[in-house]
């Protein structure tokens, strides 16, 4: 949905878009497949290209849902479905579906029935073996908040486990498993259904002055490009108020941050900054290492990629995705970590958006001046 840029160990961006349902089915309940999937709201895309727009199309729901086992042409015009031709076309141009013979199929990997049951098994098994790590990791960052405690949920996530460190870490231990030089883990897209019920991602922005500003979002959550628009109209304006620790001037840039809770009661900034070259940064940068290490040390590749009959690729993104939410789950279970209402319930106050984001801070003569 955003294209990102690399600059820094901060700045080599994780892109996933999708949500986190409101409510889900239990897991393992039944391994029957749904009448229908809402696509946009169980799919998953890391660093891909797709058409957001035919993907959100309800009308193109069915044409999805009848490419989950393929369809031909014939079984898709008793759809009723009008323009047929003209939407499958966009659907093909848009990476979501491809036509194998005569049949269309969806153009990623469908994670439901038996296959979800087995892999949320492989992903609680590894969250508990990894969760005395993850409590670890909340002690080390809780000294580097400051007192901003209320970040810890953002920086845990978006920072250190989906963080670029994590990533990359991964990707390279991948690479000595497979014994490759480069493995792929780039252009990577899938339906996974039912969802999570603690799934988020990360957007990361790489325009303002200041830095990037890394967005946490949920499908509970406002868009991250409307935060991020937003944030760029009056980036001057919050970050002079953050720097000095004086109101805002403008009346309306201070309601319209509000609203996200970036400023007080009193029109004072309330974000959260990084020094790129800090210890903070520091300690966030080896923390995401040492949990790429550890998550790779305890995971079996051979067995998710046999389970989700995939690449070993793109079974080493979804399985870390699954793995890390059910962290994040085990430890909101045992009280270790607190996640913010907006993250997981809809209609919760916008105002706690500011808990979700943070700017990165790599020159202050760019905003100083």
């Amino acid at each position: 949905m955003v294209k990102k840029k690399t600059r820094n160990f901060l700045l080599l961006i994780v892109c996933i878009f999708g949500g986190a349902q409101n409510t889900v089915p239990v897991f393992g309940a039944e391994n029957k497949l749904p009448e229908e999937i809402e696509f946009r709201r169980h799919f998953s895309c890391y660093h891909c290209n797709v058409d957001w727009g035919a993907l959100t199309d309800l009308e193109n729901n069915p044409i999805l849902n009848a490419c989950l086992s393929g369809a031909t042409y014939k079984e898709l015009e008793s759809l009723q479905i009008a323009e047929l031709t003209v939407r499958l076309q966009k659907l093909q141009s848009g990476d979501l579906i491809r036509k194998n013979g005569d049949k269309y199929k969806l153009a990623f990997p469908a994670i439901i029935g038996e296959k979800r049951s087995k892999l949320q098994e492989v992903a609680e098994e590894m969250a508990l073996k990894l969760l005395p790590v993850a409590e670890k990791m909340v002690r080390e960052i809780n000294p580097h908040l400051k007192g901003r405690d209320d970040m810890m949920y953002h920086v845990l996530w978006s920072i250190v486990m989906d963080g670029p460190i994590a990533w990359q870490t991964v990707k390279t231990e991948l690479d000595k498993k497979l014994k490759k030089d480069n493995s792929s883990i780039g252009n990577i897209a899938w339906v996974m259904y039912p969802s999570h019920t603690h799934r988020a991602g990360t957007n990361t922005y790489d325009d303002l002055h200041i830095g990037p500003v890394i967005i946490t979002w949920s499908l509970n959550t406002p868009m991250p490009p409307i935060i991020h628009q937003t944030i760029k109209r009056y980036e001057t304006q919050l970050i002079q108020s953050a720097m000095n620790n004086q109101p805002l001037k403008e009346q309306k840039a201070r309601q319209t941050l509000a609203q996200y809770g970036l400023v007080d009661k009193n029109g004072v900034a309330h974000i959260y900054i990084i020094d790129v070259d800090s210890e903070e940064a520091q300690t966030y940068k080896k923390l995401g290492s040492q949990f790429g290490q550890e998550f790779m040390a305890h995971l079996n590749i051979e067995k998710v990629t046999d389970i989700l009959g995939i690449s070993p690729e793109q079974s080493l993104v979804i399985v870390y995705h699954e793995n890390c939410y059910e962290i994040l789950k085990q430890l909101s279970d045992k009280k270790k970590l607190e996640i913010p209402k907006i993250v997981l319930k809809a209609r919760a106050n916008p105002a706690q958006v500011y808990r979700l984001i943070s700017f990165i801070r790599l020159n202050e003569s760019n905003y100083l001046n």
